[in-house]
């Protein structure tokens, strides 16, 4: 494109040059020199005018590709980074799963209490359709943090234990480990209140 104008506005020099040589070397008569001197001037004037439209065209034409060249560089990185976090945060789901282990007592129906890695817990069996959708506008995507429900009742999101804790300490989406596994902060209850380091797991018990 900036080429094509280029070759316009040098032709368009050309024919100006061209025009102002020959009449220049054929005029004889002063007053037809003072029309065609006239004539001349128009035609330069013509000529500047296109060949100014021109490149204030293909400047802007430049501009605006350079722009988009800009906007899909600066998408590529952004996309680029998001990938790069996504592997490290699965990385480091991968070994934080892969270091736990947990020898002492376990939370069950039965005990009703237990005292894990990271405090006392106990459990809770709500219906837990509010606490997914808030996790999802956190941006915990449905593809890598499904909702299920383990084989022991547990109530998971994603590989982590769906638990409640106070959100001053322990804000949403913070991953500790639980007598039940790695768990992520999903709620929280009046329980905060009294023990900051509790966690009520969520089950289907």
């Amino acid at each position: 494109m900036l080429e094509k104008y280029i070759k316009v506005i040098i032709v368009g020099l050309i024919l100006a040059m061209s025009l102002c040589a020959f009449t220049a070397s054929n005029i004889t008569n002063a007053s037809y020199s003072d029309v065609k001197k006239t004539a001349i001037s128009e035609t330069v004037s013509d000529t500047n005018r296109q060949v100014k439209e021109f490149a204030k065209e293909a400047k802007d034409n430049f501009e605006q590709q350079q722009e988009e060249a800009r906007k899909q560089e600066e998408e590529r990185k952004a996309e680029e980074e998001r990938k790069a976090a996504e592997e490290e945060q699965t990385k480091q789901e991968v070994i934080r799963q892969e270091e736990y282990h947990w020898d002492g007592d376990v939370l069950t129906a039965f005990a009703g209490v237990a005292y894990g890695p990271s405090g006392k817990e106990t459990y809770y069996n709500l219906p837990m359709g509010g606490v997914i959708d808030n996790m999802r506008g956190l941006g915990y995507d449905e593809s890598t943090y499904p909702y299920w429900v383990r084989d022991d009742g547990v109530k998971m999101l994603g590989n982590y234990v769906m638990c409640a804790a106070c959100l001053d300490i322990r804000p949403y989406g913070t991953i500790l480990p639980s007598s039940l596994g790695m768990a992520i902060v999903c709620d929280t209850g009046g329980f905060a209140l009294n023990d900051q380091y509790q966690l009520d797991i969520a089950v289907d018990w």
